[in-house]
């Protein structure tokens, strides 16, 4: 069972030596006990907090270096990465991101995962990307639509000095397995790894006397190419290559493989029965009336924000009052809420 909105508020390793923990449903408010033989704290930037709530002490910690990245409007008409080494000698970065370009990052020690992007962090960004690229007119603080703001957790042994360049740290992943209280923490790492990470954390669930059996088959990546080929001759049938994108110029064929893979291929039938469907849900942008009771059902939409921050990158692409007067987003709102969609979308437009 995946879930969000569900806090951790404390846990303990009770004498059946088995993990007693405490959660809240942050959305109905109830608290409830999950009982598990192992927890694995794959908690990100914030290990160190909730080893700290269980009482699991280990030999390694993290250290946090910020990363801003700025979205402004389209630099330059080809889809292409452009990437530079900054004034501070880290790679600096120039992303397609739809009709947007997203430029960054920076790299800056911070003690706390919950950061924010301060003027320091602007000025850097746009003086680096004005230094290197031969714009029209230099980019200004007017021009940035959007922010993204993180923290990059890096692995350091308890004791150890870090360095003083972060750029020389090592970005690799620490598995921690506490045996004698089956507790596993994941230290560090990168998305590009999770697959080993996975391997890793499987083989430690195994040696403290968990069977997980074997997968057959592989259950990530893209279907086989027989799959593939039937949902493209499909969706030329309906003509799906000719339907194009106002805001990134992808093709709605393109678009529904690449997002949902297989199971695009109900949405084709959607569309086979009702034209209509394969028409924008929201005015200018790519996202289709097929795609939303899809997003609804498997996507653990809860808020309006979860939609269009973490789902659809809306609210990056578009300054909030042009996000506020789109045609559609009431549209979305019923469609992923119900009853309860004029209550989201108040909650959201609210501020």
């Amino acid at each position: 069972v995946a879930a969000n909105y569900v806090e951790y508020v404390k846990g303990e390793y009770d004498a059946q030596n088995n993990w007693v923990a405490v959660a809240k449903d942050k959305v109905g408010g109830t608290e409830f006990k999950i009982r598990s033989k192992v927890i694995i704290n794959a908690a990100g930037a914030f290990v160190d907090r909730l080893n700290g709530m269980t009482g699991v002490e280990t030999e390694y910690q993290h250290i946090f270096s910020k990363g801003i990245h700025l979205i402004v409007p389209r630099l330059a008409r080809q889809k292409r990465v452009l990437a530079f080494f900054a004034d501070d000698g880290r790679l600096f970065f120039a992303i397609p991101m739809a009709n947007r370009t997203c430029i960054g990052t920076t790299d800056t020690p911070v003690e706390d995962p919950e950061t924010e992007v301060t003027a320091e962090d602007r000025e850097f960004v746009l003086s680096n990307i004005n230094a290197r690229l031969d714009l029209n007119k230099p980019l200004e603080i007017g021009n940035i639509i959007s922010e993204r703001c993180g923290v990059r957790p890096l692995v350091l042994k308890k004791g150890q000095k870090s360095k003083d360049d972060f750029l020389q740290m090592s970005r690799k992943h620490v598995v921690e397995t506490v045996a004698e209280k089956k507790h596993i923490s994941i230290f560090g790492g990168k998305l590009t790894d999770c697959l080993n990470v996975g391997e890793e954390i499987c083989e430690e669930v195994e040696k403290l006397g968990v069977n997980l059996g074997k997968v057959d088959g592989k259950w990530y990546g893209e279907p086989g190419n027989q799959v593939k080929s039937a949902y493209y001759k499909k969706a030329y049938q309906l003509g799906l290559d000719k339907s194009i994108a106002r805001d990134t110029g992808e093709m709605l064929s393109d678009r529904l493989w690449r997002r949902y893979g297989e199971h695009a291929i109900p949405m084709l039938e959607a569309i086979d029965k009702d034209s209509g469907m394969a028409e924008p849900l929201i005015e200018g942008t790519g996202i289709r009336h097929c795609e939303i009771d899809y997003i609804r059902d498997n996507e653990m939409v809860v808020t309006l924000k979860d939609y269009l921050k973490r789902r659809s990158k809306l609210e990056y692409l578009l300054p909030y009052e042009e996000l506020k007067r789109l045609k559609g987003i009431r549209e979305t709102c019923e469609h992923l809420f119900g009853d309860e969609a004029q209550a989201k979308y108040e909650d959201y437009f609210s501020r």
